[in-house]
This record gives C-alpha cells, sequence and structure tokens, in this order.
C-alpha cells in the first residue's frame, strides 16, 4: 500500500525524529555500525540518531549487517503429528529443531501447545509429556 503523508503527520514524524526523510552522512554511518557492533537495540540507536527503528533496520540492511526474519510458516496438522512422534521416540530439542528447521524455543512451545491431547495414532492415549 502506497501511502502519501499528510503535511501533519510528517511534521509529527519530524518532531519525534529530528533525521527524519534525509539522507544518511558517512559520520551517521560509521556511527550507526559502532552502535550495532555494541548490541544497542534498534529503537536505540535510532532514538540517539533521531530516525525511526525503520530507517535504522533498513540502513542496517543496506550496509549488510542486518537480516530480517522470515516470517515463521505455520504449524501443519502433518506437522504436529510428526513432531510428537520423534519427541515421544526421545528426540532431543536441538534435533527435532532442525528436523522442522525452526528453532528450539518454537519446538518447545508447540510442544507445550500440543501438550492438551494431541497424538500419533497409534500412540497409546494421554497427552505428550515431558
Amino acid at each position: 500500500m502506497n501511502t502519501i503523508l499528510t503535511p501533519e503527520k510528517y511534521g509529527e514524524l519530524k518532531t519525534r525524529y529530528p533525521r527524519f526523510n534525509e539522507p544518511w552522512s558517512d559520520e551517521e554511518t560509521k556511527e550507526l555500525e559502532e552502535m550495532y557492533s555494541y548490541g544497542l537495540a534498534i529503537s536505540d540507536m535510532a532514538e540517539h540518531l533521531g530516525r525511526t527503528p525503520n530507517s535504522v533496520r533498513m540502513k542496517l540492511k543496506a550496509i549488510g549487517l542486518y537480516t530480517p526474519k522470515p516470517a515463521p510458516r505455520p504449524w501443519t496438522e502433518e506437522d504436529d503429528m510428526h513432531l510428537v512422534a520423534l519427541y515421544l521416540e526421545g528426540r532431543s530439542f536441538q534435533d527435532l529443531a532442525g528436523i522442522f528447521f525452526r528453532s528450539e524455543k518454537a519446538v518447545i512451545s508447540r510442544l507445550v501447545r500440543l501438550r492438551a491431547g494431541l497424538r500419533p495414532e497409534g500412540s497409546p492415549s494421554g497427552t505428550v509429556s515431558e
């Protein structure tokens, strides 16, 4: 969607982010790289530089320091059944993360959500246990 800023909205953004819609200087880019190397949050870098967080993300991406996370793909019923079966076989969270191309945290979170009754066909009745 292409949105044109009204003069009022532009004024609000310019007040909140003084460098809004201005080109990046070499000095600002170096300062951004340094802040990034210290692990500062994007919101903190944006505030310090007078830029929007989105502008900071785009600049970091342009200089090769930021890669946006891909949107998570939804779990399918087939994924759920396979996940539970492998978990019940005793596979580690690390193994499961690799098999499903997801983080260990995502695997654990999904298992917790499935705990209330989903089980592969042929498995004993009950819930997924840890």
